[in-house]
């Protein structure tokens, strides 16, 4: 569903200058509200993405409330100056991010976010720190009311207003009517406070009940309620937000800019808003927003046409984009391109083959560079783009490489591609990312391509075997389930298991309020009934045959034996590859299941055999050469097995002497250390106490002191510089490191500790296989 955002500005510039300290940039200004202010809002585009967004400013104190009650707001002390000079650059900052904003003579920001509100056909997020708009929640309505801080708020819609207030969004008025508003100096009932009101407003719903029922009230509430009569009415007008002002509104034009545009980021450079700035998330990349100069847009439809441009037209590069639409330019101000014809049966009609083919010569030229987004994509349209010559830019590589752990946004068109080149080149230089994009990225991109079509044979017979087992051992699980229970139930439905587990069966919850039916939960019931052995086996079972074996059959019964899968070469922020179209990554190596899966892929020679090369612990090995630990590197060095190694160390024992179990701990320990795993975490591993844990962890880092420190300077250089980085210099962003939530913080500080390892890794082997490959 679409989203509106509507800010409350006042109310967020407010709360902004007087929960932060004074700040000011090297000029002098002050910034406190305008920083806090764009904090929250940054983080409400990011947390839930809105389609559009509106922000509501008061105009001044003289409005219709005033003209009823004179002493409306009289209590209230002026803006202070020094948020008042903050209160322009605000209204900038939000015209700079294309956000727009509404500010009215005589009418409240409350009174323009209730008339939005009630005039949109989206679903309405209201972000302010006046309980007053609480009135406006309906079932397409909620709100986040900011509390202490900046970033801390709380949600409140349809289905949580009773139980956080104790009353429902339209009683806000009848609430207000009774006890007043101090801030807004609204009288209500004098001697009424909000404990009495809420009873009165409970017992009797609304402000007219509790006067349509004044005999049954007694004494001294009595009186206060009678002698108050008039104002309480007056003040429930005051209260009331309209939804009917006469403003200049279309829904449609509340469309705003993100990423961000340069002009914003001008703005927080000059505020030094350094924290915001490493956020190249919000940012779009650096294409002048007057450069889209193209003169002509040009549809080609002969091949005669075709050859005339080529003959006459300025080559100054070669930007190209074939992906869901034909267009193409060779300089930045004309920008041809192909339609899409619905006429097969037209003779004239020029093919996409055909003016590839016209292309060649300039896919050929080693003096003209190519520029486009998504090459392997690409090669699928025509192999003349793989055979292409000369400088090859792909923006799409490029961006993921900047970006990396950060949502990309790119609008630029076609005729832009070349800018947007050299400003990415720009970007690589800076960051030294030119080793990782130009010896491991693009090279990898060519090989993927070839992996992807190559392919990997399966056996058809074994898919159509282990189905057959799968199936018959699901139907078998399933009943013995159902005895197990004494009734039947859809197995495949959480809510229906849990009913099951925790209803009727009552098994022990251990603390899970909202009894979760995950496989953490079903691990830590297994002794509590025979039901949940055969309910964890059946989960595996039914995961693996709908993952792999049935998809495996619909593909052979589709294409054949051979299974053609996409590797993804730019999502993860890692640097690893990720598999789809199947997924052929995450099928299980260390049990028999995933063995017996994996004997589903066979050479494609006859009486072939399939190579399976891998490092040993390439991780704990980087972490050994990062760390610069004596005692990992001496593990190593000795060819000892280093879990072994691990255990001798934490339980103080011979190698000879540790028990399996032991090194299964001291191996859950050497990963989770790398991982930024809690004694908590390790704790549900091990199945120890958090207590215990936390010894193992302890005894971990007393004999390898370097690894804690290697750690700790990996998060140092993240805070401070917004990534981290592996050995051959990919970044990954860490926007968390700055979050204000401890639990984003130390997640983004789990990252920082683990990305150095995990993409050095990834470099690693992707060099591997590039090597690999050319022998």
């Amino acid at each position: 569903m679409e989203k509106l955002l509507i800010v409350d500005g006042n109310s967020l510039a407010n709360r902004a200058f007087y929960a932060l300290p004074p700040l000011s940039n090297k000029n002098g200004e002050f910034s406190n509200a305008i920083y806090g202010f764009v904090n929250l809002l940054v983080k409400f585009i990011i947390d839930h993405s809105p389609t559009r967004i509106a922000v509501a400013f008061d105009h001044s104190r003289e409005t219709f409330r005033k003209q009823m009650y004179s002493e409306y707001k009289g209590t209230r002390k002026e803006m202070p100056a020094e948020l008042r000079v903050q209160m322009p650059v605000i209204k900038d900052i939000l015209k700079a991010m294309n956000i727009k904003t509404f500010e009215i003579d005589g009418i409240e920001a409350d009174d323009i976010i209730g008339t939005i509100a009630k005039n949109s056909n989206m679903h309405n997020i209201i972000l302010s720190g006046d309980k007053d708009v609480l009135q406006l929640i309906d079932k397409h309505t909620e709100v986040w009311l900011t509390k202490k801080g900046v970033t801390n708020v709380e949600k409140v819609d349809i289905n949580t207003m009773q139980d956080i207030f104790g009353y429902s969004p339209k009683q806000v008025i009848d609430m207000k009517s009774l006890m007043g508003d101090n801030s807004d100096n609204i009288p209500g009932v004098a001697g009424v406070g909000e404990k009495t009101a809420k009873d009165l407003i409970q017992k009797y719903q609304t402000l007219d009940g509790v006067y349509e029922n004044i005999n049954n009230i007694k004494g001294k509430l009595k009186e206060k309620l009678e002698a108050s009569q008039e104002m309480a009415y007056l003040s429930y007008k005051l209260a009331t937000i309209k939804t009917d002002c006469n403003i200049n509104l279309d829904i449609n034009e509340l469309n705003y800019d993100f990423p961000f545009s340069d002009k914003v980021r001008d703005i927080f450079e000059k505020y030094q808003f350094n924290t915001l700035l490493k956020r190249l998330d919000l940012f779009s990349i650096n294409v002048s927003e007057n450069k889209e100069i193209i003169e002509n847009k040009i549809r080609i439809e002969s091949l005669n046409q075709l050859k005339e441009i080529l003959k006459n037209e300025k080559i100054d590069f070669f930007a190209f984009n074939f992906i869901n639409k034909i267009e193409f330019c060779f300089n930045e101000k004309n920008l041809y391109y192909l339609e899409n014809q619905s006429n097969l049966f037209d003779l004239e009609t020029l093919s996409v083959t055909d003016l590839i083919n016209e292309l060649k010569d300039i896919f050929l030229d080693e003096k003209i560079d190519k520029i486009t987004c998504d090459l392997k994509s690409h090669f699928y349209i025509s192999e003349q783009f793989y055979n292409m010559k000369g400088n090859i830019f792909d923006i799409s590589i490029a961006m993921y490489l900047i970006k990396a752990g950060e949502k990309i946004g790119l609008n630029a068109k076609t005729t832009q591609f070349n800018q947007l080149k050299h400003s990415l080149q720009k970007e690589i230089g800076e960051y030294n990312l030119d080793f990782v994009y130009n010896n491991i990225e693009m090279p990898l991109t060519y090989l993927l391509y070839e992996m992807e079509q190559n392919g990997f044979f399966i056996d058809g017979k074994e898919v159509n075997y282990i189905s057959e087992k799968y199936t018959e051992e699901l139907k078998q699980l399933s009943n013995d389930i159902y005895e197990s229970v004494g009734m039947e139930f859809n197995i495949n439905s959480p809510k229906q298991l849990s009913d099951v587990l925790f209803d009727f069966l009552k098994l022990n919850d251990k603390g899970n309020k909202k009894h979760s039916t995950s496989i953490d939960v079903l691990n830590s019931l297994v002794l509590e009934h025979p039901v949940i052995p055969l309910i964890i086996r059946y989960r595996k079972i039914q995961k693996l045959n709908s993952t792999y074996v049935e998809v495996f059959k619909r593909l052979i019964e589709q294409k054949g034996e051979c299974i053609h899968t996409v590797f993804n070469q730019t999502l993860t922020a890692t640097g690893r590859l990720s598999s789809s179209e199947p997924n052929l990554q995450n099928i299980p190596v260390r049990d028999d299941e995933g063995r017996n899966l994996r004997k589903l892929f066979i050479s494609r020679f006859k009486d072939g055999q399939i190579i399976s090369a891998d490092y040993n612990q390439i991780e704990l090995r980087l972490l050994a050469s990062f760390s610069n630990d004596e005692n990992l590197i001496e593990a190593y060095k000795n060819g000892n097995d280093i879990h072994l190694s691990t255990a001798s160390q934490i339980f103080e024992k011979s190698m000879q002497d540790i028990t399996p179990v032991e090194r299964r701990m001291a191996k859950a320990v050497n990963f989770g250390i790398i991982y930024g795993i809690s004694a908590f975490g390790l704790s549900n591993q091990i199945n120890t106490t958090v207590k215990e844990a936390k010894i193992f962890m302890d005894k971990y880092l007393s004999k390898y002191p370097k690894v804690i420190n290697y750690m700790n300077d990996n998060i140092k250089f993240a805070k401070q510089n917004g990534y981290a980085k592996t050995l051959y210099g990919r970044i990954r962003r860490i926007n968390e490191l700055y979050s204000p939530n401890k639990n984003l913080e130390a997640f983004g500080e789990r990252v920082a500790m683990n990305m150095p390892l995990q993409g050095s890794a990834s470099d690693i082997i992707k060099l591997a296989m590039i090597k690999v490959a050319r022998e």
